[in-house]
């Protein structure tokens, strides 16, 4: 009874101190918010994952430990109201994620770079998951409801959608490089005498089929509808503002030289613009950590991300400058935008 006794209590002892261990090593509080935390395994997952990126596109190493546990958090808060709502991975999503957990050689990657394949392929899962929930708010979201937040968010809102056809002549490269003078003659002369075929009654979308150099609405006919919530070219913009149904100009933009012709304007067209719903659904969630009263535990934070990194705080600040400049540097290339009128 003696020695079963001991045997007992060295076993208790011993799980004790793995259960110690383990909420150590595991379940610290990073963040947290009513009702959950971010633990420092779910953090660690998160930084392996999102540090790369947030460096190369030049975000401040001091603030990159924050931003990450903003989005664990986050995350956490939106996959429950997901799942409340019956939310899950699309299933030709999930079949995606799961191939590509099923290579190899990725799989040897992430185990080279000390990153738990599991977690990962969870983090995914959670992620298809939170995308479902985005697209089915966006889709629900009332139009009176989208409208008024455009007027609150800007000032003197144009809420009109404006649908017009175009031909688009490129003074640019399939590499982004400037044409030649010559060549930028040459192709404002085909828009010009584009123009001149649509006033004299030639259809707009016929010629665009034949014609356009935008390869994101050619074959649609030059269909583009241009929403005034600065996501359109400037003078593409600008120019059927001021147009009247039926009108036909010539625009320059920076992708090239527009024919464009005005079909129609829709009165409050901006409540099915995709861009303005998901702006209006992504500030409804994002009020969602304040409302939860979310919470960085700065101490612990540093403390993973230290442990994370093999760094102390103070290495890291000696770097900061040197590395926020290389990656910088590196980003510039991500910046290239494609043309906001399909293009």
């Amino acid at each position: 009874v003696v020695i079963i006794s001991l045997i007992v209590a060295i076993l208790v002892i011993a799980f004790g101190i793995f259960g110690y261990y383990f909420y150590a090593t595991n379940m610290v509080a990073v963040a947290t918010y009513d009702g959950g935390k971010v633990t420092k395994s779910e953090y660690t997952i998160y930084y392996k994952t999102f540090q790369p990126m947030l460096t190369y596109f030049g975000y401040p190493e001091d603030i990159i430990p924050e931003q990450i546990a903003n989005k664990a958090a986050l995350d956490e808060i939106i996959l429950k109201e997901a799942k409340k709502e019956g939310v899950t991975i699309p299933e030709d999503r999930k079949k995606e994620i799961d191939e590509q957990f099923q290579d190899k050689d990725q799989l040897k990657q992430l185990e080279e770079q000390n990153i738990n394949a599991d977690q990962l392929k969870n983090l995914y899962y959670s992620d298809a998951i939170i995308s479902a929930y985005i697209d089915k708010k966006v889709a629900e979201a009332n139009d009176e409801d989208v409208l008024n937040y455009i007027k609150t968010s800007e000032e003197n809102a144009n809420l009109n959608s404006y649908e017009t056809n175009h031909v688009l002549f490129k003074t640019t490269s399939s590499s982004g490089t400037a044409l030649s003078d010559e060549e930028k003659a040459n192709k404002k002369s085909q828009a010009e005498a584009v123009l001149q075929r649509v006033k004299n009654g030639e259809d707009i979308a016929t010629i665009a089929k034949d014609l356009s150099e935008d390869t994101g609405t050619k074959e649609s006919g030059g269909i583009y509808t241009v929403y005034m919530d600065g996501q359109t070219d400037e003078s593409y913009a600008n120019a059927v503002k001021d147009m009247q149904v039926g009108d036909v100009v010539l625009v320059e933009s920076s992708y090239g030289y527009h024919v464009i012709k005005l079909t129609s304007i829709t009165e409050n067209g901006r409540a099915k613009n995709e861009y303005d719903r998901e702006n209006y659904v992504n500030d409804n969630i994002n009020k969602i950590s304040t409302e939860k009263n979310f919470k960085v535990n700065s101490d612990n934070l540093k403390k993973v991300v230290e442990q994370i990194t093999g760094k102390s705080s103070t290495d890291a600040n000696n770097t900061d400058s040197n590395s926020t400049q290389d990656t910088s540097t590196t980003g510039d290339s991500t910046t290239n935008s494609t043309s906001s009128t399909g293009e």
